[in-house]
């Protein structure tokens, strides 16, 4: 079995998307004081720990920003077992930002468990542009995080299914999406038929007060729609929930079937 976890971690400001939250810590999203980041990675750190995930996928990570005082958040959740580590910046892979920019520091991050092969690609349109493109166990794994403006978004997919298209294979999507009109936006990732939407029944994963939305997504290639099993578990320190995904062996489930 291969288990992946995936979670927008809201950079760690350890708000819950709850109103009293964002009332009470509003102050948090111009400066998030160090000990509730740290108190935030603790959380994380020991869910890790529990879950032993071959591959954790992280969008919304800072690496050291002026809203959080320049603290890198990657190196504490990294540990000795992690053979492959990566953070990076979402927006550019060669753009220098300044010191004060409020893009500096904003990244997308992934820890495994085993030597992994990877490529960090950029999409044209849009801000929030890298997509960490993961093969491990023969699985290929794309983690995403999608712009918040529809007409960028829809661009966004249909390059994102290009890239799907170039080779054959098992795969998942998995990301921050940013579907705030639901389902139907996905329809470049699920025409022909090749992804299904693997946590469509699961619920929402996003809060912000009483407005709730699946704005994280996994997709998987109809291969893998029964080898996978999701399971989508709280975050109290950010306003997404974190999702489990255990993929079964093939030889299992060719037994089981």
């Amino acid at each position: 079995m291969i288990r992946i976890v995936y979670a927008n971690l809201g950079y760690l400001r350890e708000i819950d998307g709850s109103l009293a939250h964002h009332i009470r810590r509003m102050h948090h999203h111009v400066f998030t004081p160090r000990a509730a980041q740290l108190r935030s990675l603790a959380l994380v750190k020991n869910t890790l720990r529990e879950l032993k995930p071959d591959l954790s996928c992280f969008v919304e990570i800072d690496q050291g920003s002026f809203t959080n005082g320049f603290f890198d958040q990657f190196p504490v959740l990294r540990e000795d077992h992690h053979l492959t580590g990566t953070i990076d910046n979402k927006y550019s892979a060669t753009r220098k930002y300044r010191r004060l920019s409020v893009s500096r520091g904003k990244s997308n991050a992934f820890l495994a468990n085993r030597t992994v092969d990877f490529t960090r690609r950029y999409l044209d349109h849009g801000k929030k542009r890298l997509v960490y493109d993961i093969d491990i166990e023969g699985i290929r794994v794309m983690v995403v995080h999608c712009a918040l403006l529809k007409r960028t978004r829809l661009r966004q997919f249909e390059q994102i299914a290009g890239w799907i298209a170039e080779r054959e294979g098992p795969t998942i999507v998995v990301g921050d999406f940013n579907a705030m009109s639901g389902e139907g936006e996905l329809e470049p990732l699920l025409r022909g038929g090749r992804l299904i939407h693997a946590n469509r029944l699961l619920g929402p994963t996003f809060r912000f007060g009483p407005w709730r939305a699946a704005l994280d997504t996994c997709l998987v290639s109809a291969e893998l729609g029964a080898r996978c099993r999701i399971e989508i578990l709280d975050q109290p320190f950010s306003d997404h929930k974190m999702f489990k995904i255990d993929v079964a062996a093939e030889e299992r489930q060719a037994l089981a079937s």
